[in-house]
């Protein structure tokens, strides 16, 4: 459908052309040489934000064994698998001070246990436990350039450039131009006349015995055209998941409401009961044995607490492990005194609640499991490629075009 509008519009186009060569000079400037500087401008101007984008969202879809590679001192060990809430338990008894947030449910054979913790003073806010609950190391989850940080670096380089609220921002601003762009340069791609598909064809071709700059250009023309759908998706979900709180979230809900969470804003005060904390231990079991009366075959992958509100919760994927392949995991939350108060079921939530779950596996290409993160890798190598060959093509041609207009300017 979209293909037929931007063919209708280049149709037109194509008789505006016509008519100027013809000699009616009281026409105005045609449209494609208009869309042409539009793409041209917002690809400069978005261009050395997506180039970086583009690099560390490559090195992120193998953040896992990049991490594991720079800190086998951290996240390797040697042993069998590891009971994470006996460790977790352990821990506790020897730190009575810590408090533990989050931490996974199932961790292999020779690995470690890693835990999130409410930092002292600026101090770390992860452990890495053994099997026995020993701390085997800490880190904090700040950018940095040493071993230790360089994975979150080039996570919050990809997503804010280590610029907090501004830099997330200004991301989104240039994911907004980079998805116009998109757009625009599929319409640059149509033909003003027929036949059209034969014609349009011809785009998606590479001519490699060309001159340099005629491959480039078929290069930067054509991988954008075949991988148009994918890139738009990644696109909007930049823009999207840049500005969740400030604009989508808002826009989402007052289309399609998400059931009532005791999370969102105002929702309830914080807990004030005077009783024991529920416990891990407490909340898995009452969380596992809730998924079989719901008939919910998979398996409990994390558990988590947030103290302000005294709430607990435990979240499940198929594989036992946290991942999020379609939607992503379904997490049961229950109180201090161990009575359910709410499950997080995008899956059977609105269709709004959906859509917003459904962002980080798309940008991230999770939703596909390895297939998906490896074609999210190709993505970002191709995105680096038109950054690479559309600044080319504009350095080759800039100066022809300045001496063009200095000899109409001088006509």
């Amino acid at each position: 459908m979209i293909v037929g509008l931007l063919a209708m519009a280049r149709h037109s186009q194509g008789a505006i052309l016509a008519k100027t060569r013809a000699g009616d000079s009281s026409l105005p400037m045609p449209a494609h040489n208009f869309w042409t500087a539009v793409h041209r401008y917002l690809g400069l101007a978005t261009l050395v934000f997506l180039a970086i984008a583009a690099v560390t969202g490559c090195v992120l879809c193998v953040r896992g064994p990049l991490d594991r590679a720079l800190n086998p001192d951290l996240l390797r060990r040697a042993g069998p698998p590891i009971d994470a809430v006996a460790a977790v338990t352990a821990f506790q008894a020897r730190t009575p001070g810590a408090q533990v947030i989050s931490f996974p449910l199932h961790v292999g054979a020779g690995g470690t246990l890693q835990v999130t913790v409410a930092p002292k003073a600026g101090g770390d806010d992860q452990v890495f436990l053994d099997g026995d609950g020993r701390v085997i190391g800490s880190r904090a989850t700040r950018a940095g350039w040493d071993r230790r940080h360089f994975v979150q670096g080039i996570y919050l380089l990809h997503y804010t450039l280590l610029g907090g609220t501004w830099g997330r921002w200004l991301m989104g601003v240039a994911a907004l131009g980079w998805l116009i762009g998109a757009v625009v340069g599929l319409y640059l791609t149509l033909p003003a006349r027929g036949p059209f598909w034969r014609n349009w064809l011809r785009a998606f071709a590479i001519r490699f015995k060309a001159r340099l700059a005629r491959v480039l250009l078929d290069l930067h023309q054509a991988t954008g055209l075949w991988l148009l759908l994918p890139v738009l998706v990644l696109a909007w979900t930049s823009v999207s998941m840049n500005f969740f709180d400030e604009a989508f979230t808002p826009a989402v809900q007052a289309v399609s409401p998400a059931r009532p969470s005791p999370f969102d804003d105002g929702a309830r005060p914080a807990a004030t009961s005077p009783g024991p904390p529920l416990g891990f231990a407490k909340a898995v079991d009452l969380a596992t044995t809730r998924a079989h009366a719901q008939e919910l075959a998979w398996r409990p992958a994390q558990a988590w607490v947030r103290p302000d509100l005294k709430l607990w919760g435990v979240a499940f994927t198929d594989s036992g492990v946290v991942n999020y392949s379609r939607l992503g995991p379904i997490a049961y939350v229950f109180d201090n005194a161990g009575d359910f108060v709410y499950e997080d079921n995008p899956y059977e939530d609105s269709a709004g609640r959906a859509v917003s779950r459904s962002l980080y596996p798309l940008h991230t290409g999770q939703m596909a499991g390895l297939a998906g993160r490896v074609f999210d890798f190709i993505l970002g190598l191709v995105t680096f490629e038109q950054c690479v060959t559309g600044l080319y093509l504009w350095l080759k041609r800039r100066g022809p075009r300045i001496a063009a207009k200095r000899a109409r300017a001088a006509v």
